[in-house]
């Protein structure tokens, strides 16, 4: 644990400050607390225009650029529109995010702080095999991260060696939604952690056969803890609603556009694909956002599941004291009608059984624009 614990808090650093330099969040950490700067909301006032401009202006330049490949192809034309269409509703949603719910974050995060705190000084540790899954998401994470920065900046450095010396306007509006879907992924990540730590802390007190001092206090304070977990996850679906609309809908048309080119190549369609512009395009939106929801909705899963199995976890689980029992039941009955999963607007629940729906939408589509294609 202690080999861990320096990693995982330079990761936790590197990800604020990728958040306020992409203009997200305007809080930095001080003496462990967080604490907001006027500097930074007016930095992220400056760097949201920007990102604007920047955006607008490469849709300009692509559109000037690839305008005789857009004549020669509608369905190509329609998949550029409709990438920068998202692309505008994803910054939007962002943007808004940030600006009206900036307080509640930030509240989220000091929460999860205090928790962690609480944990720590109680004692409550966290399972190994849990320990490792969610290793494994930050390391996915933080690849995915350097994936976005080395993609943009290989492609260029490519295009100063080939003579354009025109940048690729696209990077900031990546990052800014990338660091947004990052932080909403830091915080499910850290609720399951701290939900795993009570859980484990649960079962030993519910195990023990000799009753203790202020055995009753501590269960009252680690149910509270749950329920605090648990309205934590609802603030979620609240504050990020939007961004996990853009989000899903993003994913998908990526996956479309991905598989209609991958068509496309493979029956040798190459006025199109010989402009390396477009695939590169191509590849630089939309690789990243769908290797990006294979974490996310692994995640989302996991955090879907969590209040059903600490309810089965405690099912058969007995303590030979009265009050620990009824307090027990008490806390199964209040949680029966409560859950843990993730949603966008009640709808469309974020887990793994999402990405077979978003599959069999996407090869609809991609089968549709094909023979659209051969129509033509």
């Amino acid at each position: 644990n202690r080999i861990m614990v320096m990693p995982r808090r330079f990761v936790q650093i590197l990800f604020i400050c990728f958040f306020v330099v992409n203009g997200i969040t305007t809080f930095y950490v001080s003496s462990g607390r967080f604490k907001k700067s006027g500097f930074l909301f007016a930095y992220r006032l400056f760097h949201n225009c920007l990102v604007m401009i920047l955006t607008i202006k490469f849709l300009l330049d692509f559109w000037r650029v690839s305008e005789i490949s857009f004549h020669q192809s509608p369905l190509v034309r329609l998949a550029a529109i409709t990438y920068f269409g998202l692309v505008f509703l994803s910054l939007v949603s962002c943007m808004g995010c940030a600006h009206r719910w900036g307080n509640r974050i930030c509240r989220m995060l000091e929460q999860l702080r205090k928790l962690e705190e609480t944990t720590k000084a109680h004692g409550y540790t966290l399972p190994r095999g849990k320990g490792r899954f969610l290793n494994h998401l930050t390391v996915a994470l933080v690849a995915l991260l350097i994936l976005r920065l080395a993609t943009h900046m290989f492609l260029n450095v490519k295009r100063f060696m080939m003579g354009s010396h025109h940048p690729c306007n696209c990077f900031l509006s990546e990052c800014m939604i990338f660091a947004m879907n990052s932080l909403v992924f830091c915080i499910m990540l850290e609720i399951c952690r701290n939900w795993w730590k009570l859980q484990s802390s649960l079962e030993k007190l519910l195990l023990e056969n000799q009753p203790w001092e202020n055995q009753f206090t501590h269960l009252r304070n680690l149910l509270d803890m749950f329920q605090g977990l648990v309205d934590m996850t609802d603030e979620v679906c609240v504050v990020f609603r939007f961004v996990f609309l853009s989000y899903m809908m993003r994913n998908i048309w990526s996956g479309i556009r991905v598989g209609y080119m991958l068509v496309r190549v493979c029956l040798g369609h190459s006025a199109i694909e010989a402009e390396l512009e477009y695939l590169q395009m191509v590849f630089i939106t939309s690789i990243q956002p769908l290797l990006y929801s294979l974490m996310m909705n692994s995640l989302t899963h996991t955090t879907d599941s969590l209040l059903e199995t600490t309810k089965l976890a405690i099912r058969g689980l007995y303590n030979q004291d009265n009050y620990v029992e009824k307090n027990m039941e008490w806390f199964s009955l209040q949680m029966t009608e409560q859950h843990t999963y993730v949603h966008i607007f009640g709808t469309y629940r974020l887990n793994r059984a999402l990405i077979f729906e978003g599959c069999s939408v996407i090869l609809l589509h991609v089968i549709y624009m094909v023979q659209c294609e051969y129509t033509q």
